[in-house]
């Protein structure tokens, strides 16, 4: 019998607490504990779950029982916590974003494949009921090809959000804004869904909170797929409410669209209800319930069966697109990758 991986969630913040949960029902790991540099955070929830408090990165590492790493910590903290665990042999769960922009994450990317430990980017709205009924029906081939496809995002996030932890809304130390901690999900799934991105033109702004953080909160970009496809993306963070992602894939022979955690098929004036995402985990329902899927796939992989979750290539796709509009608002120029 294959022993059960020990694992260790770092950072007990937003969504610390969803990788603990999911951890422990999980099969083919053993909930460690979990670690945060403010005592009372990592105390709590260890007495949640039944299980050690870390509060130094350091512990973690040292500890013989810990074979992975969950990465749940602020943006900058993600590759250089990344890359020494590695090199103590460590398997790696890294939620988004794999790195802050393209350069770290190239780097980080050759770095842990050379250290031939496994590593999980969470990319989870792939995993939902939804999408992956999605993709079943696109990669089927039986309503035709991909024409093109849209994506929209509205959430709020307020000035007390980002006044409650220091690090956010700053390009040193968050990467960026709406675009590398909302969107980058939307932004996967379009092109997990509608094609491989090609290059793209995008501009960012920030338009309800410039008093409180120097990102932006509303971004919009065209990305054109390697087949010829147009996707044209849009999202903010000052809107009134979170509602859940609105994306919607057009094919030769119906339209696929994916509103309110639900997914519809529509045929002319024919409109079917074919997937509904369930809601189970702890975070929001409009984030993406995915996260069980996902990081059980990835044990799954590490008691022998395939390599079914996302891996570094995902996260450094991801980051791609969001360093790729960035970019281009920058410059005012179209992005080839």
């Amino acid at each position: 019998m294959k022993k059960d991986k020990g694992a260790v969630v770092v950072g007990c913040g937003a969504v610390g607490p969803v990788h603990a949960q999911v951890t422990k029902e999980c099969q083919g790991v053993h909930l460690v504990g979990v670690c945060d540099i403010i005592p009372e955070r990592a105390q709590r929830l260890a007495a949640e779950y039944d299980c050690k408090a870390y509060n130094s990165y350091a512990q973690v590492l040292m500890d013989p029982e810990v074979d992975v790493v969950h990465i749940c910590t602020p943006h900058y903290l993600h590759a250089p916590m990344a890359r020494e665990a590695a090199q103590k042999g460590k398997h790696l769960v890294i939620e988004k974003p794999f790195a802050m922009n393209m350069k770290e994450a190239e780097k980080l990317g050759t770095e842990l494949l050379a250290q031939q430990v496994k590593v999980c980017c969470i990319l989870q709205n792939r995993y939902t009921p939804c999408i992956q009924k999605m993709k079943e029906i696109i990669g089927s081939g039986k309503y035709g090809a991909v024409k093109g496809g849209r994506g929209l995002l509205t959430w709020q996030r307020t000035p007390e959000y980002y006044r409650s932890e220091a690090w956010r809304g700053r390009w040193e130390t968050e990467g960026g804004g709406l675009l590398i901690n909302q969107a980058v999900h939307l932004l996967d799934l379009m092109t997990y869904l509608g094609g491989e991105c090609a290059g793209l033109s995008g501009t960012i702004a920030n338009r309800t909170l410039q008093e409180v953080v120097e990102v932006e909160d509303t971004a919009e970009a065209t990305l054109y797929t390697k087949a010829g496809q147009i996707l044209h993306f849009f999202a903010t963070n000052g809107y009134c409410a979170n509602t859940p992602f609105d994306l919607e894939i057009i094919l030769e022979k119906a339209t696929l669209h994916f509103q309110d955690n639900k997914l519809y098929l529509r045929q002319e004036e024919q409109v079917q209800e074919i997937a509904t995402n369930k809601v189970t985990q702890k975070g929001k329902a409009y984030w993406g319930n995915g996260h069980w899927n996902l990081i059980q796939a990835f044990y799954n992989a590490l008691q022998g069966e395939a390599d079914t979750y996302t891996s570094i290539a995902d996260g450094v796709a991801a980051v791609q697109l969001v360093d790729g509009i960035y970019r281009s608002a920058q410059t005012g120029k179209h992005i080839s990758f």
